[in-house]
């Protein structure tokens, strides 16, 4: 298969899956249309009830054709989608409700005919009558169920425009923070050892291409574990034994999906705001560990009193924000304060899609 054949599969399944008619061979679907059929035989058989007709066999009446033609026309829209999925969304949808209206025009001549099972007694006159009823109801709850459809994915367009947008400002609000601080490590080696400090332009710089390179949402855990070490190894330059790293990490845990510089800031506050205040210095331990579906990652560090040592909490914040984005809510971001350590626990989903794409890699 040539590359010209690739693009236009790819594009092809691109177009089927945005498509904004919904997928109705899904079951799902299926029980949500009967369901609104059922509603609507239910309101017609209120609305048109005669005293001196039976309601059960009016409703059974009204449920047995609104279900056939809401049933006959899902299928139909079911086995075309994907041809129908290759027009605009106006082309489509036309077509779409001239597919419910004749199978409505269909049904409706089945019910004042014979070959219905209780046909309905009308004159010649009434007929015309019944049919363009018929045609202009089902025209109605059609148009407006499709204008629902199309307004449902033009939302989700939106919504999911505006969380990238979010997403990449957040990714960008705190680089500048991390360089500035780094920027601050390389100055004060500077006054201490000149080589030292030559090392460390070059380990900032093996560690921005790592992570400004990156245009992923998310990367495996073990990339991410390898920018923070590479910031630590600055760190160790301007702090020598004072700081001392402790790792606990599962090995199933690297190859899952975290967001990119989701690590390296939490060891940050750990150093500034942890480490460095204290004389005598003290350990950073990074613990990994997947529980009930989700990867726990903990980074935690000594402190001098009971202040929060997040500082200004800019990373935190941060972070916080890109997790709500990123996972709709399910992730989560704790910090506690006991005994004189600090702790930060990062709660990520393992969801399907993180699994299938570890796999592939």
């Amino acid at each position: 298969m040539n590359k010209r054949s690739v693009d236009n599969e790819s594009s092809e399944k691109r177009s089927n899956r945005d498509f904004f008619l919904p997928d109705f061979c899904q079951v799902s679907s299926v029980f949500l249309v009967l369901l609104i059929a059922e509603l609507l035989a239910v309101i017609f058989t209120l609305l048109n009830l005669r005293p001196e007709g039976s309601l059960w066999n009016q409703l059974g009446l009204y449920s047995v054709s609104i279900q056939l033609v809401s049933l006959s026309s899902v299928s139909i829209l079911c086995l075309l989608r994907p041809y129908l999925a290759k027009f605009n969304d106006w082309a489509a949808g036309i077509f779409s409700l001239v597919i419910i209206l004749f199978v409505t025009f269909i049904f409706s001549l089945l019910v004042i005919s014979e070959y219905w099972l209780q046909p309905i007694a009308l004159t010649q006159g009434e007929q015309p009558y019944f049919l363009i009823k018929n045609l202009l109801i089902s025209g109605l709850i059609g148009s407006v169920a499709l204008r629902y459809f199309y307004l449902l994915q033009q939302y989700r367009y939106q919504a999911s425009a505006e969380s990238a947008a979010r997403l990449q400002a957040l990714q960008a609000r705190i680089r500048p923070h991390f360089l500035f601080n780094s920027m601050n490590v390389i100055a004060s080696l500077t006054r201490i050892d000149a080589r030292k400090a030559e090392r460390a332009i070059e380990d900032l710089s093996d560690l921005f291409r790592a992570t400004l390179n990156t245009s992923e949402t998310l990367i495996p855990l073990e990339a991410e574990l390898d920018n923070g070490r590479k910031y630590l190894a600055l760190e160790q330059l301007r702090l020598g034994e004072r700081l001392v790293i402790k790792e606990d990490i599962d090995q199933e845990t690297l190859t899952t999906n975290v967001p990119p510089l989701s690590i390296q800031p939490l060891l940050e506050n750990a150093v500034y705001h942890g480490i460095q205040q204290i004389p005598e210095g003290g350990t950073v331990t990074i613990t990994a560990q997947i529980i009930n579906r989700f990867l726990q990652l903990i980074v935690s560090n000594p402190t001098t009193d009971g202040r929060n040592a997040s500082g200004h909490g800019i990373a935190l914040n941060n972070i916080a924000e890109r997790l709500k984005v990123i996972y709709a809510g399910k992730a989560a971001l704790q910090k506690s304060h006991i005994d004189n350590c600090y702790q930060v626990t990062l709660s990520i989903p393992l969801d399907n899609e993180s699994r299938q794409t570890r796999k592939q890699q």
